[in-house]
């Protein structure tokens, strides 16, 4: 059958699925099977099989990261708590809460920590560069947390270990000490 085109080099419709039909025709009469082409899905499943590992250790570590920056953050936030009552020598919320004495303010900001890992290891010390501690000598207050990587503890995955966090503030005694009138409500370390 001839097609009647205007132009020589142009095909007909006909004679292009009459040809589409020919080359079908001979895939099926030499016994290659088209389904067998098709079955890809084990390979798709061992491909996944070997990413999945890689993918879950990827999304752990990410959230586990992100728990990491969030107790920095916090570090960072107790510290600067505790320096802000410590430079006036007054905490109103540490009486109000029940904390009294030479370590109030350390009992205080620890009992205000929003995570257990931090509450629970959680230790802030506070120190004099320089001075005596009399107005307008600087005060060192550091905030230090030992931070348990992959806390999780899933089956089969290692215990991550154990980094340090550190936060420190520098500010200047507003209000000084005065054993007579207002003792301190923290107690100085003998070094930074």
């Amino acid at each position: 059958m001839r097609c009647h085109a205007p132009v020589a080099h142009e095909t007909c419709p006909a004679v292009a699925s009459t040809r589409l039909s020919q080359l079908t025709a001979v895939v099926v009469t030499r016994g290659i099977d088209v389904q067998s082409l098709r079955s890809e899905q084990g390979q798709t499943l061992v491909e996944f099989a070997l990413i999945l590992p890689i993918l879950l250790v990827l999304v752990i570590g990410i959230f586990d990261f992100g728990s990491a920056f969030n107790s920095k953050n916090d570090l960072n936030f107790l510290a600067n708590t505790a320096a802000r009552y410590a430079e006036v020598n007054a905490c109103a919320p540490c009486a109000s809460a029940g904390f009294t004495g030479a370590n109030a303010i350390r009992d205080y900001v620890k009992s205000t920590a929003d995570t257990s890992q931090l509450s629970n290891n959680l230790d802030i010390t506070f120190c004099q560069p320089s001075g005596i501690g009399a107005v307008g000598d600087p005060l060192q207050v550091s905030a230090s947390v030992n931070f348990n990587w992959l806390a999780v503890n899933l089956p089969g995955l290692p215990n991550g270990g154990i980094a340090p966090l550190k936060s420190t503030v520098t500010v200047r005694i507003l209000q000084a000490p005065n054993p007579a009138k207002t003792p301190a409500l923290y107690t100085v370390a003998s070094s930074c």
